[in-house]
């Protein structure tokens, strides 16, 4: 299990790429998967952990309706990624449109124990605005459960 933790403000430049840190890129690989995330993100995936989320994705049979429709939102949306030699990486217009992303725009990239996240700045600060010292202490509460 990969480890990701810590959160970084980068920029998208005017081509719609962003960088992702040396620290994630490091533990990503040479190549990683972007697709659209739940909440308005992006989830950023490592290539060694990507086809165990595609299995999750995949419809139990080809008459799976539900199954469909996640594969088709997440994996239909889901781009390999290389980074140039800055550390950069292209977001595609769908997923750009999804987190609602633009060129010019910051975004905060995030890392979650087993996945990255990517935020617009706005969405981002928007959601931690929405979290109060009770909200936290109740999700606290109910991870504990057993």
């Amino acid at each position: 299990m990969l480890l990701f933790s810590g959160a970084y403000e980068h920029s998208v430049d005017d081509k719609g790429r962003t960088v992702i840190p040396a620290r994630f890129r490091a533990k990503l690989g040479e190549s990683f998967v972007i697709t659209r995330g739940l909440h308005g993100c992006l989830w950023v995936f490592s290539e060694r952990a990507w086809p165990q989320i595609q299995q999750k994705l995949t419809p139990k049979s080809l008459l799976d309706a539900r199954g469909i429709k996640l594969e088709r939102y997440f994996l239909g949306a889901a781009s390999e990624c290389i980074p140039d030699k800055q550390g950069r990486v292209p977001i595609p217009q769908i997923l750009m449109d999804h987190a609602g992303i633009k060129p010019g725009d910051n975004v905060w990239v995030v890392g979650l124990t087993d996945k990255l996240e990517i935020w617009n700045k706005s969405r981002w600060d928007e959601f931690n605005n929405s979290l109060t010292d009770q909200i936290i202490a109740e999700l606290g509460m109910e991870a504990e459960a057993p």
